[in-house]
């Protein structure tokens, strides 16, 4: 009775949001007002659901539910829901930071010409994600995935009036779909080998070679959505959608996906993949840290910041540490989410006074800002928290995350070539609290440039609400109630990680020495572009064009050259002879068939005529005949 009441409250889960979504379309234009509110209503109401199964079942034993779903000659699909402590953690993720998101967007999106479909899709996304984390199966996740997809372009290109967010949508289409690949190579090669798709059953592939290359097919299609090194490019260009869109679907839920994925399929990763992932993970954390020293664009900032974290997560699940990318999942889903919220908030206090100044200038850019600390001091609040947190202050939950991540890292290297690695993280990690700082100073603190000629006010209650429950979920408490113990409640249900208390006094000491120095350094200089290599994201456009674009821009202009003039020439020639040999046919038929034919049938004619003169019953012509003879025969004789 009690499982099948848990599957009854997942089904009102998942559909909860679906039910959203449509509710969404079907209120009239006249009654819009209501889609924020209902919206909102039901995100708590799926939220509450979520805190209360992971309550239930926490540490339970794990939970399979299926359904027929299809046939494929003997083979038969089946659908469900997996439950264990992994899928719990993310369903609660997906809830509450949709719900803030939700929250936030009342204020946010007010006025949006849009705003219908915005909440049609935010509702749609949110299905997506909860149907992605629950599914039982790789086909299943793989719909899912695809629909996230789907939900990600429309939200990115939610304002189709600029041309920007179309581009930003469609790359971010593209490329997540050129990694895809790899994510459906890795299911086919699964199922040929174990002739099923379970997410239990396919990591019992036997074949060490086949693993591997499954393993690093399913690795290529998490780059994509998690936005690693080299496919990490599309998430700075997505930062064109809402801002509430960034903080749901790029900072908290969608690109966590993959990392989910990993951590779903862990037991699947030979030592090899492990590594190449730990690889894969660090260079991408120390190439968005460093790049997101040189932006100056906050949501861009944040954007590279976030492509950082995630490849803190992936190279935690490297190590064999998966327990530790998921502590890191969950409390960077709360500050990560509260900063872009926190952009959000200054962006639109400062859009309204614009409006009301009738002055205009790039809000976003951090080089026209300063000062904002006393006029948005709320904002200002929450956004310092959250950047604590980001940097691994202590006390705060990242700090307990990034600590774990570390130790998993050295104990990972040992003593070998891997420690190269290791280092390259505390680079990363060293470089995080930099570009917090210089973002936290020229926002907050520095001498006011273009603000000066705005009245700022803080923002509605609404918007600010979402910032202080975000803030608050970022302090040390989350995790436990140890400010330096990350072994708390979370890592008890997956995989305690080691300690190491070298680690965490070095933490403790160089996280707030490198913010006093950055902050120290920030303080005496002007914001000016230094190096444009981390700033064009190290021109990663630039070299898909060059790698991939042109390439296939020049691929495809020879093969129509190839399809028109020698194809379709060969395919026009063959035509053309065919109907030239058909005229032929047709003139040799008519006059030389047919006009022998009828030419013998004319001399017979003519030849009957002829013999019927001879006996018509005429005297005249009897005579003429005689006559005709006669001469004949005479000329005959004569000569």
């Amino acid at each position: 009775m009690k499982q099948e009441l848990m599957l009854s409250l997942l089904l009102i889960l998942v559909a909860l949001p679906l039910f959203s979504a449509l509710l969404s379309q079907l209120i009239s234009e006249k009654y819009r007002w209501l889609n924020p509110l209902l919206s909102g209503l039901i995100l708590l109401i799926t939220t509450i659901l979520a805190a209360s199964l992971v309550s239930t079942h926490w540490n339970q034993p794990e939970l399979l539910w299926q359904i027929k779903w299809f046939e494929l000659g003997a083979h038969t699909m089946t659908a469900g829901f997996y439950i264990n402590n992994t899928t719990l953690v993310m369903m609660l993720v997906v809830s509450f930071i949709s719900l803030m998101v939700h929250l936030f967007s009342n204020g946010y999106m007010a006025g949006d010409p849009f705003e219908k479909g915005y909440y049609t899709m935010l509702g749609f996304f949110t299905f997506c994600m909860l149907g992605l984390v629950l599914a039982d199966n790789l086909l299943l996740l793989f719909v899912f995935w695809e629909l996230v997809g789907f939900s990600s372009y429309t939200l990115i290109g939610h304002w189709r009036e600029k041309l920007a967010a179309a581009k930003a949508a469609s790359k971010a289409f593209i490329i997540n779909r050129i990694a895809d690949v790899g994510f459906i190579a890795a299911i086919m090669i699964l199922y040929s080998q174990t002739s099923s798709l379970s997410l239990t059953e396919v990591t019992a592939v036997t074949d060490t070679f086949w693993r591997n290359a499954a393993g690093i097919c399913l690795l290529i299609g998490v780059m994509g959505k998690s936005a690693q090194f080299p496919f990490f490019n599309w998430l700075p260009s997505a930062m064109e959608g809402p801002t509430p869109v960034s903080a749901l679907i790029h900072a908290a839920t969608m690109v966590v996906a993959g990392i989910f994925l990993l951590i779903r399929m862990f037991p699947l990763f030979t030592v090899e993949v492990l590594d190449i992932m730990v690889i894969v993970g660090c260079t991408t954390a120390l190439l968005g840290s460093l790049a997101a020293l040189q932006q100056f664009d906050i949501k861009k900032i944040l954007a590279y910041s976030t492509i950082s974290q995630l490849g803190l997560m992936v190279a935690a699940v490297g190590t064999g540490a998966y327990g530790v990318a998921l502590l890191h999942l969950f409390t960077h889903a709360f500050f990560k989410a509260g900063l872009f919220l926190g952009a959000g908030a200054i962006i639109h206090a400062l859009h309204r006074a614009q409006h009301a100044a009738h002055v205009h200038f790039d809000v976003q850019d951090i080089r026209h800002l300063g000062g904002l600390k006393k006029v948005l001091p709320i904002t200002a609040l929450c956004f310092i928290i959250c950047s604590a947190a980001l940097s691994g202050f202590p006390l705060f939950s990242g700090f307990q995350s990034k600590d774990a991540i570390l130790v998993s890292l050295f104990e990972w290297s040992g003593n070998s070539w891997r420690l190269i690695f290791a280092w390259s993280v505390v680079i990363s990690s060293a470089t995080t609290i930099v570009y917090s700082m210089r973002m936290v100073w020229f926002i907050f603190f520095a001498t006011p440039q273009k603000t000066t000629q705005l009245t700022v006010s803080e923002v509605p209650f609404l918007l600010r609400l979402p910032l202080i429950v975000l803030s608050v979920c970022s302090l040390w408490f989350v995790v436990s109630f140890h400010p330096l113990e990350y072994n708390g409640w979370l890592m008890e249900g997956i995989v305690p990680a080691k300690h190491n208390l070298f680690i965490t006094w070095l933490s403790m000491i160089l996280v707030p020495s490198v913010s006093i120095m950055a902050w120290w350094w920030f303080r005496k200089r002007t914001l000016q572009p230094v190096n444009h290599i981390l700033q064009n994201g190290f021109y990663l456009d630039h070299l898909n064009d060059l790698i991939l674009k042109k390439p296939g821009l020049i691929v495809a202009s020879k093969t129509e050259k190839i399809d028109k003039r020698w194809i379709d020439g060969s395919l026009h020639a063959l035509a053309y002879t065919q109907v030239t040999m058909a005229h032929l046919l047709a003139w040799f038929d008519t006059w030389i068939v047919d006009g022998t034919v009828n030419g013998i049938a004319w001399m017979a004619r003519q030849t009957g005529a002829l013999a019927r003169s001879f006996s018509g019953g005429k005297i005249q012509s009897y005579i003429f005949w005689s006559v005709i003879t006669l001469i004949i025969f005479l000329f005959w004789i004569l000569f």
